[in-house]
């Protein structure tokens, strides 16, 4: 194949948003949430063992692990051959930036512009929520999302890509089997196309027909049982109302173009608005749009990861935006200047989304896990007793089963798991000790870990019941954990 200089532009767009990834990754060893670490202590699970943990004794001192471990799988393989720098910093940077290419391949077969099509692919680059989501935090979001897009590639391309759609159907729906998108997606697809007369052709029923079907059996197989005893609140992982609000929040349109940009989110619905009614590409767009603002609204996605969706697709619909600017120019005095006011319009472009990106980059990094927690976690590792259970945040219990390597009380994954909330919340929030030590007991603990991440969390700034030294003694402190034996 004839390599064009598109190839190249496409390239170097790829390489510089891996490459600003990568900066920010190597600026710290370890990673930056605690989500990474279950997805870390998983996969390094499997390499050893060769199949999943399905019963984890360290977390909530024994829980069920319901999920298909696709993620884990993929990432155990590339850590048999390869450096784990590479397969947990470099692999999911490579992941996450290669929506670019998928990006460029709608764009291209919407608009059939080159050009339009680079620019679209430029924006994705540097998508300020997809950097917040997925720099140094071994996401799933950083495969799921590339998948997301290519299949709706491929359903466009149905004639030549069935076994590509099959496959990717497989994958997604095993990769995130509670992610309702792309099921709403193509329910929303068939009521537009009905809707507006047009023909859904035979190919196009099947794929979308085999696509529900798949979704519904994996779902029925896996969590058949979860569904009988939660009914549709299985949908929300059983999570605590009290941290359903922080997750699934309301839409919000300013904080959307916050993270979305705003550039993506006005040239996209400039390219809707100038869609004809009758383009099914973009009326393939529009469905997404609508099931994810659907969810959204109906609190069934997370916020951030709703808004993520919408910027991809935004990013996807500013191409028709710029093809239709591109042909305008074509008829006017200023068509040699078009190469000009492209440049223009790329530095503006980028200018307006590298800068939040940066911003939402150095967060991550800076407010992320930190050196001196690190420290803390490290310590208990190596002075406490194994088997210890150890009080720490809703948000640090895997880092405490991955580093620590010690129990916890409570961590993110709540299925076929108690309501341990409230308890968790009275051990760093009162002040009677009488209350504390109850729940203390309830739950065998032997140290709190007091982070400033649990500080923030909780709005205090000391646990004032830790100066019974009779039941309470500092092992360890630094400027950003102290860690408190239980004595009585």
């Amino acid at each position: 194949m004839k390599i064009e200089k598109e190839h190249y532009v496409l390239s170097f767009i790829f390489l510089l948003a891996l490459g600003f990834r990568l900066f920010f990754d190597a600026q710290i060893s370890f990673f930056s949430s605690d989500q990474a670490y279950f997805n870390l202590r998983h996969s390094e699970y499997l390499i050893s063992n060769y199949f999943p943990i399905v019963y984890d004794s360290l977390s909530y001192g024994g829980n069920l692990i319901l999920n298909t471990h696709v993620f884990h799988y993929f990432l155990g393989l590339w850590d048999l051959f390869l450096p784990q720098f590479f397969v947990y910093k470099v692999l999911p940077a490579i992941l996450a930036s290669s929506i670019v290419f998928i990006v460029y391949l709608l764009a291209k077969e919407i608009t059939k512009n080159e050009t339009a099509a680079l620019f679209s692919a430029a924006l994705s680059a540097f998508i300020p929520v997809y950097i917040a989501t997925t720099l140094n935090q071994i996401s799933t979001t950083s495969l799921s999302l590339p998948l997301f897009l290519l299949l709706l590639y491929t359903l466009l391309k149905i004639r030549t890509q069935k076994l590509s759609f099959l496959i990717l159907s497989v994958v997604i729906i095993l990769l995130e089997p509670l992610n309702l998108l792309m099921f709403f997606t193509f329910v929303m697809f068939i009521v537009l196309m009905l809707a507006e007369s047009m023909e859904i052709r035979r190919d196009e029923r099947e794929a979308i027909g085999l696509h529900l079907i798949l979704f519904v059996l994996v779902n029925l197989i896996l969590f058949k049982a979860l569904y009988l005893e939660q009914g549709l609140a299985a949908v929300w992982q059983n999570l605590p109302l009290e941290l359903y609000g922080a997750l699934f929040q309301d839409f919000s349109l300013f904080q959307t173009v916050a993270v979305v940009g705003v550039i993506p989110l006005i040239l996209g619905l400039i390219g809707f608005l100038s869609a004809g009614r009758k383009d099914k590409t973009m009326v393939l767009l529009a469905s997404v749009l609508m099931a994810d603002f659907t969810l959204l609204l109906l609190k069934l996605v997370e916020f951030e990861q709703g808004v993520l969706i919408l910027a991809g697709i935004f990013c996807v619909a500013a191409a028709r935006s710029i093809a239709q600017f591109l042909d305008y120019v074509q008829l006017t005095k200023v068509v040699k200047y078009v190469p000009y006011i492209m440049v223009t319009l790329v530095v503006i472009s980028m200018a307006s989304l590298i800068y939040p990106s940066t911003v939402q980059a150095m967060d991550v990094i800076d407010n992320g896990l930190s050196e001196g927690e690190v420290e803390a976690l490290l310590w208990i590792e190596e002075k406490t007793a194994v088997g210890s259970v150890i009080a720490a945040n809703v948000y640090e219990g895997n880092m405490i089963a991955y580093i620590a390597n010690r129990v916890n009380v409570i961590d993110t994954q709540f299925f076929n798991a108690e309501n341990r909330i409230f308890e968790v919340e009275t051990i760093f929030t009162s002040e009677s000790l009488v209350k504390v030590a109850v729940e203390l007991h309830k739950y065998n603990v032997d140290y709190i870990y007091f982070s400033d991440k649990t500080k923030e969390l909780y709005g205090v700034e000391e646990l004032t019941y830790t100066t019974d030294e009779t039941c309470f003694e500092e092992v360890f402190a630094n400027e950003e954990a102290v860690v408190y034996r239980f004595l009585c």
